[in-house]
């Protein structure tokens, strides 16, 4: 899976026939700076990736029309993983999380609001058992709700500034560009405020155990 950064540096073309191969090694790139232990963990796993590719199965959704404003801003740190996403967006398949089944039958404004893709996983362009990895872009002003699942979890924030919280520790403002680590049965939620979001995110561990809202 590791690529050359000359490779890289020749663009984000669209033309490419794989052009999620830029995204997936700058994400490695930036788990191996952060070096914790879910980070490496993560690593090895993409590290490990076969060649085998699925079709791309391009769909939208409809806070998708906003991406673009998402991939024209952020920091430094993310400028090389946002272009790969704008090369990689013709294709991507975007779908919504389940809304919670005790709020309105799940049809919540979170359902509405929010999209996300998965890149690697069982049934995903990279296919594979052991992991799953994707985006995630969240509207201006919404709420996922607190929320647990048995995988360890991977947020690697792109654009746009939320406040998270993660586990029993208050709510904190968290700014593109850094690792957020939660651990398996974490309940953790995010609120955007006046931009709406774009994450990375990667799932480990136990990838098919229970998703489960939290009241």
């Amino acid at each position: 899976m590791t690529l050359d950064r000359p490779l890289l540096s020749a663009g984000w073309s669209s033309s490419n026939k794989r052009p999620e191969d830029a995204f997936l090694t700058t994400f490695m790139e930036t788990l191996r700076r952060d070096g914790r232990r879910l980070c490496n963990a993560l690593v090895s796993e993409l590290d490990a990736l076969g060649p085998a590719r699925r079709s791309w199965n391009p769909s939208s959704q409809p806070v998708v029309a906003r991406l673009d404003a998402c991939l024209a801003k952020g920091p430094q740190e993310t400028a090389y993983l946002r272009g790969a996403i704008a090369a990689m967006k013709p294709y991507l398949s975007w779908q919504r999380a389940p809304g919670n089944p005790a709020v309105n039958n799940g049809k919540t404004d979170f359902h509405y609001r929010h999209a996300f893709c998965t890149l690697v996983g069982e049934d995903a362009r990279v296919p594979t058992t052991r992991l799953r990895v994707g985006l995630l872009l969240i509207d201006a002003h919404c709420f996922y709700p607190l929320h647990a699942h048995a995988a360890d979890e991977i947020y690697l924030p792109l654009s746009g500034t939320a406040t998270m919280q993660i586990g029993p520790t208050p709510p904190k403002v968290r700014d593109p560009g850094k690792c957020l680590l939660i651990p398996g049965n974490t309940p953790h939620a995010i609120w955007t405020g006046d931009h709406m979001v774009l994450l990375a995110w990667a799932w480990l561990g136990d990838i098919r155990g229970p998703f489960l809202y939290h009241s």
